[in-house]
């Protein structure tokens, strides 16, 4: 039995300026990952305002090759989930018809099925404690991944620090104890963006570093070129 878990401190803010809506509706058309997170970019530009999109700068917002993103474009045209200005079909008439993802998700350049796995974890979540707890297979049946791959992307997610997660038991009528499902908590976004430009910047220092390094070697190898010849 689980234990009652109290909600997550998350920021009290107005979700309308740092959320967008993807309707429920989305996963009955069993989207490929690079589809699913382009309607979501596209939802997410047009939910605040977005206009005249072009594929160049659509690639640039979804870290893709523009060959990529114009295949897929094409794609979500012909299944008339967006118009061919690139504008989102669906309309939020009916709010209890939708979930929500943060905006920060571009800003942290995911795997499109990672992408989409977190959105699956955010669509079924409990809105009051961020938690949910679906199994492996079930994931994988909503996205139309395998099982492997959900378990690789859930560990995307763990280390981007866009989740939590336990593991958890439950005992039968027998007193038999098995394994249950995982235990999944959402992570406030901005916590994983501040993380990830944490990484970049430690990045971009070690990356400084060895170009000091090297230019010390050259110039000592210049500067004594006997030192470093063979005798």
């Amino acid at each position: 039995m689980r234990n009652r878990r109290l909600s997550i401190g998350w920021p009290r803010r107005d979700s309308r300026h740092y959320r967008f809506p993807l309707p429920n509706a989305v996963w009955e058309y069993k989207l490929k990952p690079v589809e699913f997170v382009l309607l979501s970019y596209l939802c997410s530009q047009h939910s605040h305002g977005g206009a005249n999109l072009s594929p160049e700068i659509i690639a640039k917002g979804v870290h893709m090759t523009m060959v990529t993103v114009k295949k897929y474009l094409v794609s979500l045209v012909d299944k008339e989930l967006i118009t061919s200005e690139y504008v989102p079909t669906f309309q939020c008439a009916d709010s209890r018809k939708f979930f929500t993802l943060p905006n920060e998700i571009f800003l942290l350049n995911l795997p499109p099925s990672a992408f989409m796995v977190y959105a699956y974890l955010l669509l079924i979540e409990d809105r009051r404690t961020h938690t949910c707890h679906p199994s492996y297979n079930t994931i994988a049946a909503e996205t139309g991944m395998t099982k492997n791959t959900v378990i690789k992307n859930i560990s995307v997610l763990l280390d981007a620090g866009l989740i939590t997660m336990e593991h958890s038991n439950y005992f039968d009528k027998c007193g038999m104890k098995w394994k249950g499902n995982n235990l999944y908590t959402i992570l406030p976004a901005q916590i994983a963006v501040d993380q990830f430009h944490q990484r970049q910047l430690h990045q971009l220092e070690l990356d400084a570093e060895r170009r000091r390094v090297r230019k010390r070697q050259e110039r000592f190898a210049r500067d004594r070129p006997y030192a470093t010849s063979r005798p």
